[in-house]
């Protein structure tokens, strides 16, 4: 298998190709939204909200010794968030939010409880301790104005107990946070984080909505035919991203990208349900793009982590769905089975195939691997390069750990070797794949531990392997074919985290094509299975090698056998009779592969040479023979 010879964008024409025949008229149902930059997510969250956000909270809060803990909380976060059963998307994702931003302003929040004195005229117990912080965060954040009831949702005692107690105390609470942010000179709540996380946090509203067509339902052009029916304009900058415009992705001709204004109107929108688009991070997309740039029609590839199947699903849409397969690793549950069989059902997927076992735990030498080419490495990283964390747990279904690293300022030094050291043993893990002919390697991180020096790392294992002496693997440049990329410097993709993305790095480590085997190679080979006879170095005068002696009776002896002679065309006028080799031998070889010469069978044991040949050693090559001096030496020989 080789990269794809041709550059992306021709890819990208035979994908607007595969479904030509569907037309617009399936999406002509659907209505885009009416664009509203004014439009904004509910965030008036149901006391079902505050409970679970509270539980969220409490299992992700960093760990802290005893003696040193402001408020002593129920339990102390261990990273595993208690399974919570949601009513819909929607909540959900208001539980994350405000968990979130919990997180971030936790040592505020317990400032201003210690030095207001709330728990001196307000005891509360240890359980309660991690509901009182997530509501008074959401008060603070309303200027302590009590939200309205949502409607059709039960109220919870314990919920309106803890917001009555928390107004009663409102005084001097917002007198303790007026006096940090005259202290730290804050207008808003917002000057009071840190800067890193204020910066994720502007470029997290700003951020545009990325889309990937399914090709598989209909065809990209079809898509676009259909935007500009419904008076989108396509732009071709995306700063120019405002209103009802879309943009087509320059890296991935499959994604369409929105103003972010209209994030909360695609939540929903039939075009989603129905599987015709996707809403996926692009970082996902890049990854997948990568694969197809480097991947057959056929073969299968391996994903290490399949969270919400999307990345997976993408993936699958470029593979032929009756000939290939995508292996997902990662499902840790019957419900999580569910959840992914459905969404990939919904796209019209067929040839995703989820794996249960942890990637490490594979057997590589499993028959139903047989034909794994490509190997999707997406581990979880420390994700320093995401701003927008909410969205992207949601969308791609990560742990919600990310919501504890992304809340602070940046990760310990100790977390980002331990992540490496993670990312070097799944890569190693990859190698033992029998077929494998490439590994797509994608983290969104912004770190060289988890970046550059696990590839280096990872290379310079699999090149040392004792039994993978003719198979050299090599970083090649995620969107350009192999040619391409070898005039690049620069053999990885990075992206910064910015305004208009999350940052993340992808890396492609591709089998080397076997070096062309050296004419001396040939020779030495040719001359052990006994199809030539005496070999000399190389010709003064052409520069290529030259074989002596012997070939009259060898063609003699092959002629007896019915065969032709090696050369019947050659007439060498050399005195020394010469015959190049360069080519010759090789073409031989090939046509007496399985037939052994008269003089290659077995001799008496007293012939060193002939045991050579029969035990496969090579033959040493012997030195040129002196021409001739006289007509009786002529005769001898």
């Amino acid at each position: 298998m080789d990269f794809a010879s041709g550059k992306l964008q021709r890819n990208f024409n035979v994908t607007d190709n595969i479904l030509r025949r569907h037309s617009p008229t399936e999406l002509r149902a659907h209505s885009l939204p009416n664009v509203s930059p004014s439009a904004k997510q509910s965030t008036e969250y149901s006391h079902q909200v505050y409970v679970h956000a509270s539980q969220v909270f409490e299992s992700l809060l960093p760990k802290v010794d005893r003696d040193k803990e402001v408020i002593r909380y129920a339990r102390w976060g261990d990273g595993e968030v208690p399974r919570i059963h949601f009513r819909d998307e929607g909540s959900k994702r208001q539980t994350y939010n405000l968990a979130f931003t919990t997180l971030k302003y936790q040592q505020l929040i317990e400032t201003v409880l210690i030095e207001s004195g709330f728990f001196i005229q307000h005891p509360v117990s240890d359980e309660d301790q991690s509901l009182v912080t997530v509501i008074l965060c959401d008060l603070m954040n309303r200027n302590f104005r009590l939200p309205p009831p949502v409607p059709n949702s039960a109220a919870i005692p314990i919920v309106t107990e803890v917001q009555e107690t928390l107004m009663k105390a409102r005084t001097k609470l917002n007198g303790a946070l007026a006096r940090n942010r005259i202290k730290h000179q804050a207008l808003s709540l917002d000057v009071l984080l840190p800067e890193k996380v204020r910066e994720k946090d502007k470029c997290s509203s700003t951020m545009p909505i990325y889309v990937w067509v399914n090709i598989l339902k209909q065809s990209v052009r079809s898509v676009i035919s259909y935007l500009l029916e419904q008076q989108y304009e396509q732009v071709r900058d995306m700063e120019k991203l405002e209103g009802k415009t879309f943009y087509l992705d320059p890296l991935c001709a499959d994604v369409l990208v929105f103003p972010a204004s209209t994030k909360e109107m695609w939540r929903g929108h039939p075009l989603l349900e129905e599987g015709y688009l996707v809403l996926q991070d692009r970082t996902c997309s890049l990854a997948c793009h990568a694969v197809r740039t480097i991947m057959e029609t056929e073969g299968d590839v391996l994903h290490t982590h399949v969270g919400t199947g999307r990345t997976a699903a993408h993936g699958a849409t470029f593979l032929d769905q009756e000939k290939s397969n995508l292996f997902a690793c990662g499902v840790d549950s019957p419900q999580h089975v569910q959840e992914v069989e459905s969404f990939v059902g919904r796209l019209g997927v067929k040839n995703v195939r989820l794996l249960q076992d942890d990637f490490l735990e594979l057997d590589p030498a499993d028959p139903k691997f047989k034909n794994v080419r490509v190997i999707l490495v997406t581990p979880r990283c420390s994700r320093s390069g995401v701003n927008n964390a909410v969205d992207f747990l949601m969308n791609e279904g990560e742990d919600a750990t990310l919501l504890r690293d992304l809340s602070k300022e940046a990760l310990q030094t100790e977390r980002v070797y331990e992540l490496a050291g993670h990312h070097c043993r799944l890569l190693q893990q990859a190698f033992k794949f029998p077929k494998l002919e490439a590994i797509v390697y994608l983290t969104r991180s912004i770190y060289e531990e988890e970046n550059e020096n696990v590839i280096l790392k990872t290379l310079e294992f699999a090149n040392s392997l004792p039994d993978n002496k003719r198979i050299r693997f090599k970083s090649y440049h995620p969107m350009m074919c192999k040619k391409e990329s070898d005039t690049q410097r620069d053999k990885f993709l990075r992206v910064q985290p910015s305004e208009n993305a999350n940052g993340c790095f992808l890396a492609v480590l591709a089998r080397e094509p076997e070096a062309a085997e050296k004419p001396q190679d040939v020779i030495a080979r040719a001359a052990a299975t006994g199809i030539i006879d005496e070999v000399t170095a190389i010709d003064p005068v052409t520069g290529e090698l030259i074989v002596h002696g012997g070939r009259k009776k060898r063609d003699a002896a092959l002629t007896r056998r019915g065969n032709k002679p090696i050369f019947p065309h050659h007439k060498s006028n050399n005195k020394h009779n010469g015959i190049p080799l360069t080519n010759l031998v090789k073409m031989r070889m090939t046509e007496k592969r399985n037939v052994l010469p008269p003089h290659a069978q077995a001799k008496p044991a007293s012939s060193s040479r002939s045991s050579s040949v029969l035990e496969g050693n090579p033959v040493a090559l012997h030195p040129r023979k002196s021409p001739p001096k006289n007509k009786e030496d002529k005769e001898k020989n």
